[in-house]
């Protein structure tokens, strides 16, 4: 029936097969200010590629039916069931479980893969989680003797669980062998975690130990430090502990904070979040921009909706108003504000927004006054710098997940704008065959590209489908193909798995890609800038630094490869600059069996 007056009344064309032939070709009435331009626009419906964009291919030739978010959700409430029966045999009561994925708040790229007893796939995901025990007075007050005892926790709730649970599947993993680092710290995650595949449900858990009394060591020994004017220890300390609580306290708040949005407040907020992380994946920013900034930059668009209009109700109008969002916003000037504790706009009970266009801009004005204030406070005392950063209540700094650098910030920027203009093409040619331009990245831009060996790329099956990407119009026809009904057809595999490349089983976790990405940062992240698609891509972009381009004296203890510029002086000395060519075959060699190839784009 709307088809069928946008095509009376407006001149809008609709699909072929919509309509029947004698109303495909009612004429326009004699009175209707389109009657001039009989063929005014043409209908179409984006959400089938929009969905598609959001998925995986694995993801499209499996059952859906048996891999969803609530599935995952199910399986964390029987984990809690299971461990609290365990209790008897455990030292302390477990409290409650703290999940920080974000598969269990829907907000991954697609649903928790569930794997059959005994099956195995080339990437396994894991899904952390915090156990949380009761209170005791019988913690050690030593940080390394805390490991060790948070160590024997996890081993033996790893034995209780397998016996009690003899299909499951029980892997206890240390880093150090439960005795920390040398310096009872750790340089990355927790030491030692448990991860358990329940057999009826099939996702693997990843459990770790939360101990309030450890964020209160770190900070003691860190003033220890201080005032004994010991500054790389305390440093380190103090590293230590931000991380201790945004593994322990920041991610369980943003996790339920998250969930409750998608779960209770606004039903399109899940398909916007897991769409623009797609967008930034496939223009290799996500990463370099956080999980939790894509999630809160989401979020924004449906607690404060701009321009006096209501939440968006479809996933493909949250996009656009997240593009708008990072095109228009004026970060440098103008504080944002993500406000979860704004009244819902999907509730009959509320009042309605206030009327009138409203700017991109404009402030959050569902915060007390005094919080707001303080929020502002904290903006204007941040340098001056064109970096998105956006605030909470509980993060009036917006330093909980990291200010994404202005180069970033522009590059968003750029990205965004054109993707609205593709946007817009696409609405003004009434198809959306052209969508996929936005998601599609310039890699001229990038000085140097190292090429993947796709077999080694375990995750490559998370990128988009081919619809999404070419749609059903440009297949290639199959002739003669027979005219199957779809409840004759074979039933699609309930979880579509591949071979590990590795030919090691049960590998829980294990990107090489992104450990490859990580370890070129750790080596090079004074020289390069890297970027690449975390679900899957084939390269790893990466940008020069534009300071090594001048000469500096010739130094044997330079902290870069350097190479002599014959006949060149640099401050009275001989020249130096930095060698690329060489670092570029370095990176070659750490990624060995990885990397097959190195284009060098701009010199």
């Amino acid at each position: 029936m709307l088809a069928f007056l946008l095509r009376r009344h407006f001149g809008v064309r609709a699909p072929p097969g919509l309509l029947a032939d004698g109303d495909d070709d009612t004429s326009l009435t004699a009175d209707d200010d389109t009657s001039s331009t009989p063929d005014a626009g043409r209908l179409f419906c984006a959400s089938p590629r929009v969905a598609a964009l959001a998925s995986t291919r694995d993801l499209a030739e499996s059952d859906a039916a048996h891999v969803t978010f609530e599935a995952a959700r199910l399986a964390l409430d029987q984990l809690q069931r299971d461990l609290r029966a365990l209790e008897p045999q455990l030292p302390l009561r477990v409290l409650a479980l703290h999940a920080t994925a974000p598969g269990l708040r829907y907000a991954s790229l697609a649903p928790p893969k569930p794997l059959a007893p005994g099956a195995d796939d080339a990437y396994v995901e894991p899904l952390p989680v915090l156990v949380e025990f009761a209170s005791s007075t019988k913690w050690p007050d030593d940080l390394a003797a805390l490991h060790k005892v948070k160590s024997a926790f996890l081993l033996r709730l790893a034995a209780c669980y397998g016996a009690a649970h003899p299909h499951a599947l029980v892997d206890v993993a240390s880093r150090h062998f439960g005795y920390g680092a040398a310096d009872g710290l750790h340089t990355a995650d927790h030491d030692c975690f448990v991860d358990i595949r329940l057999a009826p449900a099939g996702l693997t858990f990843r459990l770790r130990v939360l101990c309030e009394r450890e964020g209160a060591m770190l900070a003691r020994q860190a003033q220890a430090m201080e005032r004994e004017q010991l500054a790389p220890q305390a440093d380190a300390l103090r590293r230590q502990l931000r991380r201790w609580t945004r593994a322990t306290q920041w991610r369980p708040q943003h996790h339920r904070r998250i969930l409750d949005l998608c779960q209770r407040h606004h039903p399109a907020a899940s398909l916007t979040i897991r769409l623009l992380k797609r967008w930034l994946a496939r223009h290799l920013l996500l990463g370099a921009v956080p999980e939790e900034t894509a999630e809160l930059i989401a979020a924004r668009v449906f607690t404060e909706p701009f321009a006096g209009l209501a939440a968006p109700a479809s996933a493909y109008a949250g996009l656009v108003r997240c593009l708008r969002l990072l095109a228009e916003w004026r970060w440098q000037h103008d504080l944002c504000v993500v406000d979860f504790t704004a009244p819902d706009s999907n509730d009959d009970d509320d009042g309605p927004r206030a009327a009138g266009p409203r700017p991109v801009w404009a402030a959050a004005d569902g915060l007390p006054a005094d919080v707001y204030a303080a929020m502002q406070a904290a903006f204007d005392r941040a340098p001056a710098a064109d970096a998105l950063r956006l605030a909470t209540a509980d993060d009036p700094a917006a330093e909980r997940w990291g200010a994404v650098s202005p180069l970033l910030t522009r590059r968003l920027r750029a990205l965004a704008s054109a993707a609205l203009t593709a946007i817009v093409d696409c609405v003004g040619a009434g198809s959306d065959a052209a969508l996929p331009q936005a998601f599609t990245t310039p890699m001229a831009d990038y000085d140097f590209i190292l090429k993947l060996d796709k077999r080694m790329v375990c995750r490559q099956h998370e990128q988009p489908p081919a619809s999404a990407l070419h749609g059903p119009e440009d297949a290639a026809p199959e002739p003669n193909k027979p005219e199957v009904f779809k409840n004759l057809r074979p039933a699609a595999a309930r979880v579509k798995l591949h071979a590990n490349p590795f030919g090691q089983p049960r590998m829980v976790g294990f990107d090489p890609v992104a450990l490859l990405v990580r370890d070129l940062a750790r080596v090079y992240g004074d020289s390069a800038l890297f970027f690449h698609d975390v679900f899957g891509g084939r390269c790893i972009a990466g940008l020069w630094n534009p300071a090594l381009a001048k000469p500096v004296p010739f130094n044997a203890s330079a902290n870069a490869n350097v190479a002599p510029c014959p006949g060149e002086k640099a401050n009275g000395r001989p020249a130096a600059r930095f060698n690329k060519q060489a670092v570029l075959e370095e990176m070659a060699r750490l990624g060995e069996g990885l990397v097959v190839d190195v284009v060098v784009q701009n010199e």
